[in-house]
């Protein structure tokens, strides 16, 4: 019998059986793992989180709940760090590397240049990669086989990262119900976003490049949609929060620019609705993905998904979903396989 390779939608439709699944591991069977990372997390006073893309994205979510209680945390370029910031890599600081082959090289780069002195703790799907292989700790992202564009492993790292932030500060986040809650809600949004995009696209497709932003937990979103989004159709895009954007870049806002504005109930979600408006008036197709009944000033140039509530934290792994079929959307448009690449491959190994 002939075997199919799943598509990048099968992927995407794995997602929230892949968010329950690290949860309950780490609940039960892989919790001593947590412990032992929160320790040695707690035995230093900075933790330095790498990676590259998708991985350094997500790891956002992790130094922004740690900086939120004066924890000493940061992302960093794996190249970055690498080539020119190596001094930071001291006795007082821990590594978080994150690479979901295991097999980044800017990533393992690092992981071989820190002094013995620096622990290293790694976030990767393959627990028999490069990466792995240099860990005092590994934290299986436990994905499954990815063969598309980053999607099962971008969900698996944020759920994984919000339980390693639970254990470290004692918060209740991301607990086994909620994750059933939020595996339903993914599911939901899965199945019924589809239909409403093709129809904002049917209004509003003519547009040459695309602009996500939000503030917080929406940053995360929107860097990764826009890396998605340029994989998936070769449409330029940008990544950044709001309020750079607010800083010189809406100037680039009007007909030929797709608007993509995360506002989940949350700190920034009145500023985040002012200014997609703001957009709309300058004459972008501006597309609200929220949790909220929102009304923004805009008639026609603005068209808004309403999400599952859940807290501001976990709202980027539902509205990556947006982002994800809004890439496939626009792929089956321009003709493209959706979540195949074609000028790299999915591991990038060398620099």
């Amino acid at each position: 019998m002939q075997l199919t390779t799943p598509s990048f939608l099968d992927e995407v439709a794995q997602q929230p059986d892949v968010v329950l699944n690290v949860v309950t591991s780490y609940t039960d069977d892989l919790s001593h793992k947590l412990a032992d990372a929160t320790k040695l997390i707690q035995g230093k006073p900075t933790l330095l989180v790498v990676g590259m893309g998708s991985s350094l994205f997500a790891g956002e979510l992790l130094v922004e709940r740690l900086n939120a209680v004066g924890y000493r945390a940061f992302t960093c370029d794996a190249s970055e760090l690498y080539h020119y910031r190596r001094g930071l890599m001291t006795e007082d600081v821990i590594i978080l590397a994150i690479s979901q082959s295991g097999e980044s090289a800017e990533t393992c780069l690092v992981a071989e240049a820190k002094p013995k002195d620096v622990p290293l703790i790694c976030i990767t799907n393959e627990v028999d990669s490069r990466l792995a292989k240099m860990g005092d700790l590994v934290l299986p992202l436990l994905a499954g086989e990815e063969i598309g564009t980053t999607s099962k492993t971008f969900v698996a790292t944020m759920a994984l990262l919000h339980l390693l932030a639970d254990a470290i500060l004692n918060e209740e986040v991301l607990t086994l119900s909620i994750a059933k809650q939020l595996a339903k809600d993914m599911d939901a949004v899965t199945k019924s976003l589809g239909d409403e995009i093709d129809g904002f696209l049917d209004e509003f497709g003519d547009f040459s490049s695309v602009i996500l932003t939000g503030r917080g937990p929406g940053v995360v979103t929107a860097m990764q949609g826009a890396l998605i989004t340029q994989e998936m159709t070769r449409i330029p895009a940008a990544g950044l929060s709001a309020g750079q954007f607010r800083h010189g870049p809406i100037e680039a806002a009007g007909p030929h620019a797709l608007l993509v504005i995360f506002a989940p109930s949350g700190t920034t979600t009145e500023l985040l609705l002012r200014l997609a408006g703001d957009t709309a008036e300058y004459g972008s197709p501006t597309w609200v993905v929220t949790d909220t009944k929102a009304k923004v000033p805009g008639g026609e140039n603005v068209f808004i998904s309403q999400l599952p509530k859940v807290t501001e934290g976990l709202s980027p792994l539902l509205s990556i979903i947006a982002v994800e079929l809004l890439g496939v959307a626009i792929a089956k448009r321009k003709g493209f396989e959706p979540g195949r690449l074609q000028r790299v491959s999915k591991v990038t190994d060398f620099e």
